[in-house]
């Protein structure tokens, strides 16, 4: 209404003429969006309305008694914006929200349930939004409190208290009087109204440095003005921008959005409010995605490739389909193009674009995938068929060693049909080769081991060129719980590889040996009080052959059940095979250098690395690599690694071969490092546990420490696949 009360008026169908108007006393808003009349499920029918509408502060739902004749109840209702209501035939309602959500309000007139957002809450940055000069760093406010993300140091975390260096939004300036710019249809500058769209809401301001423009933001747009009220530039959002922040540069501006992301817009003359990148962050599970407009991404150690992905619509009788930005791990994830990006240099990816093609094209015909049955393997070799549940895990009999045969049928669906994958609880327990093909359909059989207790299962196929992939829906089993040893502990296997001396004299390294038995020792030392046994494989110089390597992983496959522990390490050679961008781990025997070609075939190449390791039954698993070579293998090559056999991978990455010399004398920089954390510097538990999680993450931040104070430039990379984080002990330290 005019004088800003909200109301609901209840008309006559034929005439149209007022009957009632239901008591609104109390209520705030911009206006009420949804009403709807509900069955109390007794006979009598209640009035539900909401919107816009705010009591005490919070969305509510106002439900009002007999028709709306009667009294009224506020119901708590959701974070945001109510937008529709809907009678259900039992009585009650279910609504949607702005939020993201859905909720449901019961017979009774009780909040049943409310919107649970899987998304940040961005409103609070109203209270402060805030850059770095150069826009990289980023200090937003939530309902936990202040967070700071540092793209280039690639970290999220809860600050203890705001930045002061970091610059929040000015709506204030000497000869700039921004005025009606929150909550409003009616924004001003020095006086003269700024034009909106109709029904248009201006919701936060900000001015760039330099005094000269005026950025808005807007339920629907990002607005750049000249200080005397001309529209510069409009950027459509997808969502209300519920605060803007520009960086001390005057280069780049930030929008907090409804929809949970954070944005990034360019400010230049020539490209301005043109997007950056956005970050979609879920700080309670401390996983994020960094993404731009092309769709390359970067995530949290921890994860976040599967929180956003690509819609893809199909004709107008099939489903759509989604797509994570997982499936595309290998072309999408691109760390420093990203950054680049973020900071304004575009070059990079599209770079990374030009060669990738048309990528959405090519997700739109990735294989089909489907299981169609499973079976329970038997001692006597039979396999009992099982009856896949949709809704609940299949429970199986007791057995010692619980293993399953899954059967995928496969489509080929235009870009041809690669090795297939079957992950049990987030790790790659089994890989076949591509399945032959009768016409464009094929079958591949996969037997699988399962963990002891609920698993969840799910099959890949990745297309001809093993870059992007499909994923089965997943199905869950239920198996008997048993140990592989009688303490109940568990075992650790390590294989420990480090290789001075190769075929290739040129290869020569100094401390790689060194390296492999430090690390045995510091691992045997921290895992003996937590194992019930530690079995250690070394293969140190003449023994490392591509061969003897591949016999190794194989032994421990044979040996290792569920509830062991499995620790890869490699000291040597890494290669980044330019021919498909595959990492290739270089043994002792490597014979033909002359060739990307010669060196691939004589390499453990990562497909097979990957096989390899997926036949380790071993719930628990860490893969170490400390390899280098002229800067050619890359975070971006080593993670593939993690992401393709959903173990945790720790990883050297670096610029300078120089990177595997010595930093102590004695060990190299990654090394040092991982003594350090497994000898008590990382994080540990009251009982001095040190888990994966916490050696990654300390070994992740001290080698750039380490390798600065020698000159270098170093980096390690540490990458949790698993959806679902656990953090599995490795050492422990002290008495």
């Amino acid at each position: 209404k005019p004088d800003g009360r909200l109301r609901v008026d209840v008309l006559a169908a034929r005439t149209l003429a007022p009957m009632l108007a239901p008591d609104t006393t109390g209520l705030q808003g911009e206006g009420l969006l949804a009403v709807s009349w509900v069955s109390d499920g007794a006979g009598g029918v209640q009035l539900l309305a909401g919107g816009y509408a705010r009591a005490g502060g919070t969305n509510v739902i106002r439900r009002w008694a007999d028709f709306g004749l009667g009294g009224y109840t506020d119901l708590l209702a959701a974070r945001d914006t109510v937008l529709s209501i809907v009678p259900l035939p039992g009585g009650g309602g279910v609504f949607s929200a702005d939020d993201p959500g859905w909720g449901r309000v019961g017979a009774d007139g009780r909040m049943m349930a409310r919107p649970d957002p899987p998304l940040l809450d961005l409103r609070p940055t109203r209270e402060r939004l805030a850059l770095s000069r150069d826009g990289t760093v980023v200090e937003f406010n939530t309902t936990d409190g202040v967070q700071r993300f540092d793209a280039p140091a690639r970290r999220l975390t809860l600050a203890r208290r705001a930045d002061p260096l970091l610059l929040p939004a000015r709506t204030g300036a000497p000869g700039l009087a921004l005025t009606g710019w929150r909550d409003s249809s009616a924004p001003r500058l020095n006086g003269a109204p700024l034009p909106l769209d109709r029904s248009e809401l201006s919701r936060s301001a900000a001015i760039v440095p330099g005094d000269q423009t005026v950025l808005l933001g807007t339920d629907t747009h990002l607005r750049l003005f000249t200080r005397d009220g001309r529209l510069m530039a409009a950027q459509p959002i997808p969502a209300a921008a519920w605060s803007v922040a520009v960086s001390g540069d005057g280069r780049v501006a930030a929008a907090a959005l409804l929809d949970g992301t954070l944005r990034w817009f360019d400010l230049d003359p020539a490209t301005p409010l043109a997007e950056r990148a956005t970050l979609f962050a879920q700080p309670a599970q401390d996983r994020w995605l960094l993404f731009t407009p092309e769709g390359l991404f970067d995530h949290a150690d921890s994860g976040g490739q599967d929180l956003v992905g690509v819609h893809l619509n199909r004709s107008r009788n099939q489903q759509p389909e989604w797509v994570t930005f997982g499936q595309a791990y290998r072309p999408l994830h691109a760390p420093a193009a990203v950054l680049a990006r973020l900071r304004g240099d575009p070059a990079p990816a599209r770079a990374r674009m030009v060669e990738l093609g048309d990528l959405r094209a090519r997700l739109a015909r990735q294989p089909g995938l489907l299981v169609t049955a499973a079976c329970l393997m038997q001692t006597d070799g039979v396999c009992a068929p099982l009856a896949i549940q949709r809704d609940a895990a299949t429970r199986l009999p007791v057995t010692t060693a619980p293993a399953i045969r899954l059967t995928l049928q496969v489509t080929d669906r235009g870009l041809g049909v690669g090795p297939v994958d079957v992950f049990v609880n987030g790790r790659n327990a089994g890989r076949s080769a591509a399945p032959t093909l009768n016409g464009l359909q094929g079958t591949a059989t996969l037997e699988v081991g399962l963990d002891p207790g609920e698993n969840t299962v799910q099959a890949r196929v990745y297309d001809g060129s093993k870059t992007v992939f499909t994923e089965s829906a997943p199905v869950r089993f239920a198996a008997s719980d048993t140990t592989t040893d009688a303490s109940g502990r568990g075992r650790l296997f390590v294989l420990a590889i480090g290789i001075d001396h190769f075929a290739q004299p040129r290869f020569k390294l100094g401390y790689a040996v060194a390296d492999a038995h430090s690390f045995v020792d510091v691992v045997r030392g921290a895992g003996t009080p937590l194992f019930g046994a530690v079995q250690v494989t070394e293969l140190i110089d003449a023994d490392a052959t591509r061969a003897g390597i591949l016999e190794a992983l194989d032994r421990i496959a044979q040996q290792a059940g569920p509830s062991d522990t499995f620790v890869f390490y490699a000291a040597t050679h890494g290669v980044r095979n330019d021919l498909d961008g595959r990492f290739l781990l270089i043994p002792a025997d490597v014979a033909d250098a002359a060739s990307l070609d010669g060196l691939a075939r004589s390499a453990v190449e990562e497909t097979a690395l990957v096989a390899a390791l997926s036949r380790i039954r071993a719930r628990n698993a860490l893969i170490v690599l400390d390899t280098c070579y002229s800067g050619q293998v890359t975070a971006e090559n080593l993670a593939n690694v993690g992401h393709e056999t959903g173990r945790y991978l720790l990883a050297a990455a670096t610029s300078l071969q120089e990177a595997l010399d010595s930093y102590d004398n004695r060990n190299g920089v990654f090394l040092y490092a991982l003594r350090e954390g497994l000898s008590g510097r990382a994080a540990h538990d009251s009982e001095g546990v040190v888990s994966a999680l916490s050696l990654g993450e300390y070994v992740s931040h001290r080698v750039g420490e380490l390798a600065r104070q020698k000159g270098h430039e170093q980096d390690a990379v540490f990458r949790t696949a698993q959806r679902d984080l656990r953090a599995f002990p490795l050492g422990k330290v002290g008495p």
